[in-house]
C-alpha cells in the first residue's frame, strides 16, 4: 500500500513547522502545498526541501491546493492520499 499525507497550507507560518515535523514521524510520503502564502512560509518550506513541495502565487484557495496534491499523489502513483490542515487543529 503506498500512500501519501498531502498538507495544503496558506500563511500558516506559526504552527506549519510542527505539523510537518508531525507528520514526518510517521512517513516521509508528504506533499505540501503552498497556496501562495505571503508569510514566512517559504522559508519554513526550505527546511523541508527533500519533501514534494508545490507552490504557486497568488492564493488560489483550499479546493484548488486540494486538487494540485492529488494531481501530484496520482503523477507518483500513490494508492491512497491522506489530508491534514496545516493550522494543527487535526
Amino acid at each position: 500500500m503506498k500512500y501519501c499525507i498531502i498538507i495544503p497550507t496558506f500563511n500558516n507560518e506559526k504552527t506549519l513547522e510542527t505539523v510537518i515535523s508531525e507528520v514526518l514521524r510517521t512517513t516521509s510520503d508528504i506533499i505540501i502545498v503552498n497556496d501562495g502564502s505571503t508569510d514566512g512560509t517559504p522559508a519554513i518550506l526550505e527546511k523541508f526541501s527533500h519533501l514534494n513541495i508545490i507552490s504557486y502565487s497568488p492564493n488560489r484557495g483550499k479546493g484548488y491546493a486540494i486538487r494540485q496534491g492529488f494531481k501530484a499523489a496520482i503523477a507518483a502513483e500513490y494508492n491512497y492520499a491522506i489530508t491534514i490542515d496545516s493550522d494543527g487543529q487535526h
